[in-house]
């Protein structure tokens, strides 16, 4: 952005000094604006850059395995078999990031051109008979293009913002492909509430170590378990689902890792009857060898 934001200071200087004076002159600076960006940054640069971007993250969350801290029990070989469907999310992601990241971009300039151009029309033109501006005037319309000024260089930050969201979205989706195919039988939500100036939602903070029913899994099905006092995990809106959310689920894929009001009597009988079994077992080796 750095040559908009160079004639976007020529422009306003240009009218500072001249004023309005012809419809000519604010169509030559607006284009002149316009081009600035476009001359600069094309469809191919924001994919390249959404890419790198996401890229990254991907080899960090799947290739270096780090998304498996948050499904224990999940083999590497199940993350790896799971390759084909996390690469068809992280190509999918991309596209989408990169359309929105440009979608907001564009919008960003008109608006900044906008507003210039409304800023500029204000201002009376500067002839040998007329001064322009007053001392009084003059002041409030230079702090109003510093605003103008300052939206602009907003506009690279808010596209680092953005990325920042999609990453964790993209997160989000892989985590969620992988506690699918794996059997994940319920998730624990972690929120960022404690974390000094973080923004959080309250209802993300009130969610904090709760644990939520994955819709008919394996477990519900045998009964083994029941759903908690916080229910099921569709039933409210996922990490990465709200803007800027950046908090992350971890998974549960047995039982045993359950709290105790969401296990079952039949599944307390029925590991009481395996350690029956077992005690059985042992009691025959040890008669067997003499004992």
């Amino acid at each position: 952005m750095n040559s908009f934001l160079k004639e976007l200071r020529d422009a306003i200087k240009f009218f500072l000094e001249h004023g309005y004076s012809s419809e000519e002159s604010l169509i030559m600076w607006t284009e002149r604006l316009r081009n600035a960006t476009e001359d600069k940054v094309g469809g191919d640069d924001f994919y390249r850059y959404v890419s790198r971007r996401l890229t990254a993250a991907y080899d960090l969350e799947v290739g270096r395995e780090r998304a498996l801290k948050r499904h224990p029990g999940v083999s590497r070989f199940t993350l790896h078999y799971l390759e084909p469907k996390l690469r068809a999310e992280l190509d999918r992601r991309i596209m989408a990031s990169a359309d929105l990241i440009k979608l907001n971009r564009t919008q960003a300039v008109d608006r900044t051109i906008q507003r210039f151009s409304g800023w500029a029309t204000s201002i009376p033109p500067i002839t040998s008979i007329s001064p322009g501006l007053s001392a009084s005037s003059r002041s409030g319309v230079v702090t109003t293009s510093q605003h103008i000024a300052k939206s602009a260089r907003q506009i690279d930050f808010e596209q680092r913002r953005v990325m920042v969201d999609q990453t964790h979205k993209l997160i989000a989706n892989i985590d969620n492909i992988i506690a699918t195919d794996g059997g994940a039988i319920a998730a624990v939500w972690h929120s960022h509430w404690r974390q000094p100036n973080y923004d959080y939602r309250e209802p993300h903070k009130d969610r904090d170590l709760k644990t939520y029913a994955i819709r008919g899994n394996w477990a519900l099905k045998k009964g083994f378990m029941k759903v908690g006092p916080a229910g099921y995990l569709d039933e409210i809106t996922q990490p990465g689902e709200e803007v800027f959310c950046r908090c992350y689920l971890t998974y549960i894929y047995n039982v045993r890792s359950l709290p105790d009001e969401m296990k079952t009597e039949k599944w307390r009988k029925f590991i009481e009857g395996n350690k029956s079994v077992g005690r059985r077992s042992a009691n025959f080796e040890t008669i067997k060898n003499g004992g």
